[in-house]
């Protein structure tokens, strides 16, 4: 009697999926707020951080998104690694909860069968790609080039509570010492305020963050891949 020959596949397990979907939801969240908790007048110049800021919290989840593509469970734990530090970049602590996606990275990285032994220059790889993706968030802030800039505006409020506002405008020191006010010449008339930030990243340091974090989707690919065992 002939028996034929089985083959066993790759496994990726689904948690990773459920990863990629909590840390894709969490980024665009941290984006959005970045975005829309600014006054509409700064949204103008505050989008290409939005933007940037998303991308370099979404970078896990991209890492994993190659890792399930193109069968590098390497990529995945370099996933992982990266959400840690990720998850404790807010002071307000609303990124911790880029630990839930971290752990489903890791765990799915621990139960890929078959997974391919990680070598030095996987390992090398794995840290380089860390690091990339942990400067696509820094250099929005602390770059030697492009670090964030003040900006000012300044408001009107009609007398059925509608507000106009002008062209953002960039900050000099005497706005930001003076910051924020607003107040109301008498009954009747008009209401007028301003504000100032100081925290606009700016479109250099978006284009730093976005190029690390490209560099960091580059290197993964360069990670081996899993091979699934021949017919037994």
């Amino acid at each position: 009697m002939t028996t034929i020959p089985t083959t066993r596949r790759i496994v990726a397990p689904p948690v990773v999926a459920l990863g990629i979907i909590l840390n894709a939801l969490a980024a665009l969240v941290f984006g959005g707020l970045h975005l829309l908790g600014d006054p509409p007048p700064l949204r103008a110049v505050a989008w290409p951080g939005a933007v940037a800021l998303t991308s370099a919290y979404a970078l896990p989840a991209a890492l994993a998104a190659v890792a399930l593509r193109s069968q590098r469970p390497a990529a995945l734990l370099g996933a992982g690694l990266l959400d840690v530090p990720l998850a404790f970049t807010a002071i307000s602590g609303v990124s911790l909860i880029l630990v839930l996606p971290a752990a489903c990275y890791l765990v799915g990285y621990a139960a890929w069968t078959p997974r391919p032994r990680l070598g030095p220059a996987a390992a090398a790889g794995i840290v380089a790609i860390v690091a990339a993706g942990i400067a696509a968030l820094l250099l929005l802030f602390v770059s030697p080039i492009g670090q964030p800039k003040g900006y000012c505006y300044s408001w009107t409020e009609d007398l059925t509570g509608q507000r106009s506002y002008s062209p953002a405008r960039p900050a000099t020191a005497i706005d930001l010492s003076r910051g924020s006010g607003s107040g109301s010449p008498g009954p009747g008339a008009r209401a007028t305020g301003s504000g100032c930030t100081s925290d606009v990243i700016t479109p250099t340091a978006a284009a730093l963050g976005l190029g690390a974090a490209a560099a960091a989707l580059a290197g993964s690919l360069r990670l081996p891949r899993a091979q699934a065992p021949r017919p037994a």
